[in-house]
């Protein structure tokens, strides 16, 4: 990033103006496209208006650039003081909380929704101790750091990425051990053996699920954010809720606190350490998403992050404001999209598209199978999976040879056998598929012809395809794809079944260039005093592309660097 910046300041890179005046030379560093205007995934309206390569639609910049006027002390209703103060209730935000909280600082969170935020249940951590107990052994750090690098072309930030790997273990272990004395009862951390174990596109293990029987939870939050915030509240910090932060607060070159606006008015929160930024993503403004985001994933016509409404880059834009920046890779900001939409099954059988035809090699991970089918042409953003009366024992069988999410079960525990469930348990395989009977999004039938009508493909198109699969599994070849013959089914025997399966944006995790010290940078790459950030609030994890080189490594690194904030600060007391 450096050397871009003698090229083209990374503000004047936002600018409107720098898209027209200086457009053939941004052209030729690959930056240009992604901050055109583009269509808006997830909400109405369509496309936006602008063409691709023009200024923001109604003026020549971009509306963060312009900074808000600042509360006048006059309109403040209350000041807080608190060592530190952290914007955003979710993974980071609690577990910053949490650990400060237990390291004797005093801590103010405030959060623009009624309780803290929370999705997913994967959290990436790199051999803990309930790996270890139970008989699992990462292979070397340095091989997950090396691949990890190589997958996002060696764009994303190492020290970064080492300092998440080099203290993972370490919190989730903090994490179970605290836990032991909560008053509402502990967590459980076991690991899971749902990963991709192909040839060419490795997960490693090291993926845990972490579970707490709370029955005050009434939200739903995830378990250990549930715990982290319970357990931050025992400890002194203070959460203000519906409270949603508008402007930093900066005195003298160093960022002070934060305003926040509450139902009773401005609320200043002064920072005497420092101010985390943990406001979670901009997959929720439709500006932003035209600015940054990867346009791979601007044809996603689903947006799953929860809470709705919330993520809105507040976070990102205050710390521009402040003088920060965002973390620019080569697709401006790298995406996270999952198959979450229609069914979240596809296993590893025979894949056509909206038109009935085979499109890819199925022998894959999950991210490559999302632009798959973003590929295809059409407005379809979907895919069908086929299979027969035998699919049981083939996935079982396949998981040696591929797995991972949406193939194995989604989180296989570490001891026990794959597990289908049953039809009435909505978590399961056999219940995933039962809803997806009754909600049109998996179809079953005698014939192949039957299924296609229920599928609403070409026919002709369709058995031309099955044909020529069975053959490809007869020759023990896949002259079309490649598909290892190993994970080659026949599709014959009856009721024949197909999955509707898509691809969700999860979230847009891209934020604030930081260092190592996850202290937001300026534009000459030196530490804003007094500010930082985390969680998808902060960037240069990523580059390119999600890199599921270990599942849930955006939960483990959210929950990392939220610990370690809250360690660094309470450290400097």
């Amino acid at each position: 990033m450096a050397s871009e910046k003698k090229i083209v300041s990374r503000r004047d890179f936002l600018k409107g103006a720098a898209v027209s005046a200086g457009a053939a030379g941004m052209a030729s560093l690959g930056l240009l496209a992604g901050c055109a205007p583009q269509a808006n995934p997830g909400q109405s309206g369509g496309p936006a208006e602008t063409p691709a390569g023009s200024v923001p639609a109604g003026g020549t910049a971009w509306s963060w650039e312009t900074p808000p006027a600042p509360v006048a002390d006059s309109e403040i209703t209350e000041t807080i003081e608190a060592d530190i103060v952290v914007v955003g209730a979710g993974i980071s935000g609690c577990a910053c909380a949490c650990r400060a909280s237990e390291l004797g600082a005093s801590v103010a969170v405030v959060e623009k929704v009624s309780f803290p935020s929370s999705r997913g249940g994967h959290y990436g951590g790199y051999q803990t101790n309930a790996m270890t107990r139970n008989g699992l052994t990462n292979v070397p750090l340095d091989q997950i750091a090396s691949e990890w690098l190589r997958f996002e072309g060696n764009r994303c930030k190492q020290k970064i990425v080492y300092r998440y790997l080099e203290n993972s273990s370490r919190v989730i272990n903090w994490l179970e051990d605290f836990s032991k004395d909560f008053s509402e009862g502990p967590l459980t951390i076991t690991p899971i053996t749902t990963h991709y174990v192909g040839p060419y596109y490795y997960e490693h293990i090291g993926t845990h699920v972490i579970f707490g029987e709370y029955p005050e939870n009434t939200n739903m939050i995830n378990a250990p954010v549930y715990f982290l915030w319970k357990k931050a509240e025992e400890l002194g910090a203070k959460f203000y809720f519906n409270t949603p932060a508008e402007q930093l607060i900066k005195e003298d070159g160093r960022v002070t606190g934060v305003i926040a606006k509450a139902a009773d008015g401005y609320k200043k929160f002064v920072a005497k350490k420092g101010v985390l930024l943990a406001s979670g993503d901009f997959s929720g403004d439709q500006e932003m998403m035209q600015c940054f985001a990867d346009p791979m994933a601007l044809k996603c016509d689903h947006n799953s992050y929860v809470p709705a409404g919330a993520n809105t880059g507040d976070g990102q834009k205050m710390g521009i404001w402040a003088g920060g920046h965002m973390y620019l890779g080569p697709a401006c900001s790298p995406s996270m999209i999952h198959l979450i939409r229609y069914c979240t099954l596809c296993f590893g059988f025979m894949y056509v598209n909206a038109a009935g035809k085979r499109f890819m090699n199925e022998d894959t991970w999950i991210q490559a199978k999302s632009i798959r089918i973003l590929s295809q042409p059409g407005e379809n953003r979907y895919a069908y999976s086929v299979f027969d009366a035998d699919w049981q024992g083939q996935v079982v069988d396949s998981i040696q040879y591929g797995g991972g999410q949406f193939w194995d079960n989604m989180s296989h525990l570490v001891g026990e056998p794959f597990d289908f469930g049953s039809p009435d348990d909505p978590w399961s395989p056999l219940g995933t598929l039962e809803s997806g009977f009754q909600e049109g999004m998996a179809f079953r039938a005698d014939t192949l012809e039957e299924l296609a009508a229920q599928m609403g493909v070409d026919p002709a198109v369709f058995l031309a395809e099955v044909e020529k699969y069975n053959a490809s599994f007869d020759a023990g070849e896949d002259s079309d794809f490649h598909k290892r013959k190993e994970l080659l089914t026949p599709i014959r025997t009856a009721p024949f079944y197909a999955v509707k399966f898509g691809p969700s944006i999860l979230t847009m995790p891209n934020g604030l260039e930081i260092n190592e010290s996850l202290e937001v940078l300026d534009d000459d790459l030196n530490p804003i005093p007094g500010l930082y950030a985390s969680g998808n609030a902060s960037g240069g994890r990523y580059a390119v592309d999600y890199p599921v080189v270990m599942n849930g490594n955006s939960h483990g690194t959210a929950l990392t660097f939220g610990f370690l904030a809250g360690e660094d600060l309470a450290g400097t007391l």
